[in-house]
């Protein structure tokens, strides 16, 4: 590899970088958003009766980011650089044992007993995957929506109510995913 074909690959590092952080931002706020939403919904529903099946908005907006977040993730593949960084590769293996995480948590305890722990048990999770993104991105807000999710998840297991738990769940996005992920995504602009 001569010099110029170095600095090729060192250029299309970097260009990645700043891809995987400007459309990482996008998924923060994106996914904040939706649970942010669901759990409010959750809450009126609980409080207004307007049906039995009070878990129904994340019913429908689980699965509905789900599909959007599977379609954003095969059309950035195209896109994809060929050179993958230190950073991306660890980025996918922390999303990979975060997914994993989810969905064991989200099937495996709703169908015992232990649903009265699954919020708080949620937010166990979001804050491993804010803290360790923040930290290989080098973004504080992540890690301190990490640290807010971790605190918020201890007020979970102290108060088991589910009421107090979506709210618990839908601070916990708001710093942690929805806030960090718009100021990500504006300082990756910035920085372009």
């Amino acid at each position: 590899m001569n010099e110029k074909e170095a600095l090729l690959v060192i250029e299309e590092m970097i260009t990645s970088t700043k891809n995987d952080i400007k459309e990482g931002g996008f998924y923060y706020y994106f996914w904040g958003w939706l649970v942010f939403v669901a759990a409010l919904s959750n809450i009126a529903i609980l409080h207004f009766h307007w049906t039995e099946i009070h878990g129904l908005p994340w019913m429908i907006l689980m699965p509905l980011g789900g599909i959007v977040t599977f379609i954003g993730g095969l059309m950035s593949k195209r896109k994809e650089p060929k050179v993958k960084t230190y950073v991306s590769k660890s980025m996918d293996a922390a999303m990979i044992a975060f997914g994993v995480s989810m969905f064991v948590v989200c099937f495996a305890m709703s169908a015992g007993e232990q649903w009265r722990a699954f919020y708080p048990t949620i937010m166990v999770i979001y804050a491993i995957w804010l803290f360790v993104s923040g930290k290989l991105l080098q973004y504080q807000p992540l890690v301190w929506g990490g640290y807010l999710n971790w605190i918020l998840a201890v007020c979970g297991y102290i108060w088991p109510d589910t009421i107090i738990h979506l709210w618990l769940i839908a601070a916990g996005v708001l710093g942690g995913f929805i806030i960090p992920g718009h100021l990500l995504t504006n300082r990756a602009k910035q920085s372009v």
